[in-house]
């Protein structure tokens, strides 16, 4: 029967373990296409920095990927810190397309933004916050709020890098007059608009961890703090 769990146990690892490791092979299939899409791309002045640090962070989350679904992680903590992170991405997925086809003036996108993010980074406490109540640690919830974050960033990468080959020109009419493009040196609009894909991709998987155990930090030490509130009154 033990033996049962175990396999069952080691089946489920594998196949989130396999899921995240398809998103980040589609991921880097989209990011090779899109750069040999448009040739002018490859002449514009430190383009290739662009790909490095991608890659870099593709590779590294590769590593994340396959350490964090090994089987001696708590099977039930990954998929309760993968929930949150999926409920995440699907937040900045919504938060991404009001952003591209909302046709807001600059201070309603900055007002929207900052709303957005505080929430997304309140689900990276939630996450960590019940997995601390759960496990009475504060390392899993740390880690929990990380993990999650891992997972939010991977869909949206995988998904702002689709928009490359099906809302573009969405893309490229929003970066009109983007002082990161008049910063560039470019005059490419159409150019830069691949490289600020890579660039905010490279930004999400970099950030977006940090961020995660940050405020899984929070949420667990939150849970700490209402733990001993709760043993106090019923003692």
């Amino acid at each position: 029967m033990e033996n049962k769990i175990i396999t069952k146990n080691h089946i489920s690892h594998r196949l989130l373990r396999v899921n995240l490791l398809m998103l980040l092979a589609i991921s880097i299939i989209m990011t090779i296409i899109a750069t040999f899409m448009y040739p002018p791309l490859l002449t514009m002045p430190h383009f290739y920095s662009y790909i490095l640090k991608l890659g870099l962070m593709l590779f590294l989350h590769t590593g994340i990927v396959i350490l964090g679904t090994r089987h001696y992680f708590d099977l039930s903590a990954l998929k309760t810190a993968t929930f949150f992170g999926i409920i995440v991405s699907l937040v900045e997925i919504v938060h991404i397309l009001i952003e591209d086809f909302g046709h807001m003036d600059g201070h309603t996108e900055s007002v929207s933004t900052g709303i957005f993010m505080v929430g997304e980074f309140l689900l990276f406490g939630v996450a960590g916050f019940f997995i601390t109540l759960r496990k009475g640690g504060i390392i899993p919830g740390m880690l929990a709020g990380s993990w999650s974050s891992v997972v939010c960033m991977l869909i949206v990468m995988t998904f702002g890098l689709s928009q490359l080959f099906w809302s573009f020109g969405a893309m490229e009419k929003h970066n009109i007059g983007n002082p990161d493009f008049i910063r560039t040196g470019w005059t490419d609009l159409h150019a830069f608009t691949i490289a600020d894909i890579f660039e905010a991709c490279f930004k999400i998987l970099f950030v977006g961890p940090i961020v995660g155990l940050i405020f899984g930090l929070l949420g667990a030490g939150m849970a700490r703090f209402v733990s001993f509130i709760v043993k106090k009154v019923q003692a």
